[in-house]
Parts: structure tokens; sequence; C-alpha cells
């Protein structure tokens, strides 16, 4: 079994960490590639970290015109490549979790790869080797598939609702897994 990122989002204490390691990650030229939400403003203080979830069929990547977006044969949904991006910000549009977001300085969309030069020999993406919350970390499958049962009965998220649209994630078959329940954050913050 192999390693996945899993994402714990009600465990985020807003630090922003995350972000601070993106930007030092080797290929990000400085900027992050993830991001950080306010969940309710007004009403909680809780955060969200932001990254891609590596869908097994990538809306960003079926929109691109130049094929400037390549899923690695891992599954990894890498950014866009800066030879081919016509800057049509396509794939801005087309992620249904917003996650792409265009560099107008640069032309070209950025968006989270997981570290790929790093997780695929081995080490933890940046943002899940610094998190102090453990909102982001690198286990093995078996470990997040252990962490999910205890929460949900064994349901690993993968299939998200949009309208009359089903989007598949990778889950815990591939890199990513995410366990988070908006509905027990926004009633905390009501109580």
């Amino acid at each position: 079994m192999g390693k996945v990122l899993f994402i714990d989002y009600e465990r985020c204490i807003g630090c922003r960490s995350c972000l601070a390691a993106c930007r030092e990650c080797g290929g990000h030229e400085g900027r992050e590639r993830n991001y950080v939400v306010q969940l309710a403003p007004g009403i909680t203080t809780q955060t969200a970290p932001m990254l891609c979830l590596h869908c097994e069929n990538p809306a960003c990547a079926r929109s691109c015109p130049a094929e400037a977006i390549k899923v690695t044969p891992e599954g990894v949904v890498l950014a866009a490549a800066r030879e081919k991006c016509l800057g049509c910000k396509n794939c801005t549009l087309a992620c249904p979790y917003g996650i792409p977001r265009f560099d107008e300085s640069q032309n070209l969309m950025m968006k989270c790869d997981l570290c790929y030069e790093r997780t695929s020999a081995g080490s933890p993406p940046m943002c899940a080797s610094v998190c102090p919350a453990e909102t982001l970390s690198w286990v093995d499958e078996e470990v997040a598939r252990e962490r999910v049962a205890r929460r949900s009965g064994g349901r690993v998220p993968r299939d998200f609702n949009f309208k009359a649209k089903v989007i598949t994630t990778a889950g815990l078959g591939g890199w990513g897994a995410a366990d988070f329940s908006w509905e027990g954050v926004l009633q905390d913050a009501s109580d």
C-alpha cells in the first residue's frame, strides 16, 4: 500500500504553515499553490486548507484546449505546463472546487501538484510535513482507512455532487483522502 495525503478539515487551526511550506517546495518559485479559507466568517473562526483533490477525470485538464494540464500515472493532476498554457482560464472555471488559480503576472494557471517531485521520491508534500495540527498528514493508506472508519463507518468520501454532475476524487485508491463534515463545523459554530 502507498501513502496518501489525509486531510482532516476539522483540525485546521488557521496557522497557514501549509502556505509557507508550499512556497518553499521546489519548482513553486516562491508561490503557494494551495490556500486556506475561513468557512463561515462572522459565525465561526474555523478555517480549512484548500488543496487539489486530484480527481480521477479532472475537469480542469479536460477543459484545457492546449492540453497543458497532465495527470501522472499515479493520478496526480499537475499544474499547467508553462510552455503550453494559453492563459484562457478555462481550468479555473471548470474545477467544481475552485482550486486552480490564475497568476496574471505569469499568465499561468497554478494549483497544488502534491509537491510531485517530493512525493514521487517518497517524501511527504511540504504542507503535510509542517502542519502542527495534523490537518494535513502523509500516511499509509491503511492508516487513512482506519481514521475514516472511526468517523464515518468506513465510508471514504470520493463522490461529490454538483447539481446534476458527480465528481469523483482519487480517494484512498490514489493520492488523497478527505474526512470532513461541513454540518459538524457549522453546527458547532451555532451552538
